[in-house]
C-alpha cells in the first residue's frame, strides 16, 4: 500500500480541533498530498470517548470551579507531567492496539494532531523506536498547556508571537516553534471578499443598521440564553440579534420560544453558515474559543465575551482582551456595554483593526506549506 503524506488526529471535543484539521487538509490536498483524518477516539468503544470526553464536558457543566482546579494543577511541572503519563497510559491501554494498526496499515510520512491527547500516545510510540515519519501539533488555543509538550514532537504550530516565550518555558526549542495562526476553513477569506448586502440577500435577512451574532460554539455552551434576553431589551433603532444554538436542540427551541418577543430576532441551529453571518455582523457575543476567536479576528470582526469555560478558555479570554481585539462583559452589563459601543464607532473601529492585525486567514496554508516542506526534505 502507498503511504499516506499526512494523517491528522483530531478528538471532537466540539467542534474546533475537527475543523481544524479539515482546514488544513484542504491546503494540503490541493497541493496534490494524500490525506486522511481519523478521530483517535474512533479506534475504540463508544465509552471510552463518554469516560473522558464526557466527563470533561459534564465538569464544565456542574463541576467547574474543579475542572479549574485541576487544569491549572496540571499546568505544574511535577502534577503536570504525572498527569500526561497516567493519560497516556490509559489511552494507550484502551486506543493502542487499533490507532497501532491504523498508523502501521496508513504508513503515513507526518502525522499532525490538532489536540493534545493524541500526542501523548505518539510520542510513547516514538519513544518505543517504531513509529516513523514527522510529528507536528496544531496548539489550537491562544495558550500552551504542558499537554501538548513532548520531546519527541518536531513542530509545533501556534496563534501568535506572545505564545512564544510560553513554549520556551515548557521546554519547547524556539526552533522548533512556528507562529502560523489557528487554521481556519478557507470560506471565512471568501465570505469577506464579498459585500454585507450579497450576505444579507443570500441568507435572506432584512437589511439592518447594527447586528449582532450570538454564539455558544457548536455545543451551544455558556451562557446564550441569558445574553439574548438582555439583547431583547435593548431599544436601539435597527438592531438585528442572531443566535446560534449550535446541536443544543432544547436550547434552539428556547431560543426560537423567545423570537415571539421580537421580531428582531434570528434563531439558528447548527449552521455552515457562520462565515456567512460573521461577515455581516457588526459585533459578536460568545465565549472565547480558539477556533471561532480565530475565525472572528480573520473576519476583522470585535468580540464581546460572555463567561468562559474554565481552564483553556479563561486563558484565551486573557490573551484576546491584552491584544484589544475582545471585551469581557458580565451578563448583567451586556446591553449597557452593548450600547455603549454601537453609538461610539471609534472603539470598535480600534477593535477591529485589532483584529485584522493579529487575524491569520491564511494560517492553514501556511501550514500545509510548511509540512509539504518539511516531507520535501
Amino acid at each position: 500500500m502507498k503511504p499516506t503524506d499526512v494523517l491528522l488526529l483530531s478528538v471532537e471535543a466540539g467542534a474546533g480541533h475537527g475543523e481544524a484539521a479539515k482546514a488544513v487538509a484542504a491546503s494540503l490536498q490541493r497541493r496534490g498530498l494524500t490525506v486522511q483524518i481519523d478521530d483517535m477516539f474512533a479506534f475504540g468503544p463508544p465509552w471510552v470517548f463518554a469516560t473522558v470526553i464526557g466527563s470533561y464536558l459534564q465538569m464544565l457543566r456542574w463541576l467547574p470551579s474543579l475542572y479549574r482546579w485541576g487544569y491549572r494543577r496540571a499546568k505544574e511541572p511535577s502534577s503536570g507531567a504525572m498527569s500526561k503519563k497516567l493519560m497516556a497510559a490509559y489511552l494507550d491501554q484502551l486506543l493502542g492496539t487499533a490507532l497501532r494498526q491504523r498508523i502501521h496499515q496508513l504508513q503515513p510520512r507526518a502525522i499532525l494532531c490538532t489536540h493534545p491527547f493524541p500526542m501523548g500516545l505518539l510520542s510513547r510510540y516514538r519513544r518505543e523506536g517504531w513509529l516513523q515519519g514527522r510529528l507536528a501539533g496544531i496548539v489550537t488555543d491562544f495558550t500552551v498547556h504542558p499537554f501538548w509538550v513532548y520531546p519527541e514532537c518536531d513542530c509545533y504550530y501556534v496563534a501568535a508571537p506572545a505564545l512564544l516565550p510560553e513554549a520556551e518555558r515548557l521546554g519547547v526549542r524556539p526552533d522548533k516553534v512556528a507562529v502560523t495562526g489557528i487554521p481556519i476553513n478557507d470560506r471565512f477569506s471568501e465570505a469577506q471578499q464579498r459585500l454585507r448586502w450579497e450576505h444579507e440577500q443570500a441568507l435572506h435577512l432584512p437589511t439592518a443598521e447594527h447586528r449582532l451574532l450570538l454564539m455558544g460554539g457548536s455545543l451551544g455552551l455558556g451562557p446564550l440564553e441569558a445574553a439574548v434576553s438582555q439583547l431583547l431589551k435593548l431599544s436601539l433603532p435597527q438592531l438585528q440579534i442572531i443566535a446560534v444554538a449550535g446541536k443544543d436542540q432544547q436550547l434552539e427551541k428556547r431560543l426560537r420560544a423567545m423570537k415571539g418577543e421580537s421580531p428582531s430576532l434570528f434563531v439558528y441551529g447548527y449552521t455552515r453558515e457562520i462565515p456567512a453571518l460573521m461577515a455581516c455582523a457588526d459585533l459578536i457575543v460568545t465565549k472565547p474559543g480558539g477556533l471561532s476567536s480565530s475565525e472572528a479576528m480573520a473576519m476583522g470582526v470585535p468580540q464581546l465575551l460572555l463567561p468562559p469555560l474554565p481552564g483553556h478558555e479563561e486563558d484565551n479570554r486573557d490573551f484576546l482582551i491584552s491584544h484589544h481585539t475582545a471585551i469581557a462583559v458580565p451578563i448583567e452589563e451586556l446591553a449597557e456595554q452593548i450600547t455603549a459601543l454601537l453609538v461610539e464607532p471609534t472603539v470598535m473601529a480600534s477593535m477591529r483593526k485589532a483584529c485584522l492585525n493579529l487575524g491569520r486567514p491564511d494560517a492553514a496554508a501556511i501550514v500545509a506549506g510548511d509540512l509539504a516542506e518539511m516531507l520535501d526534505g
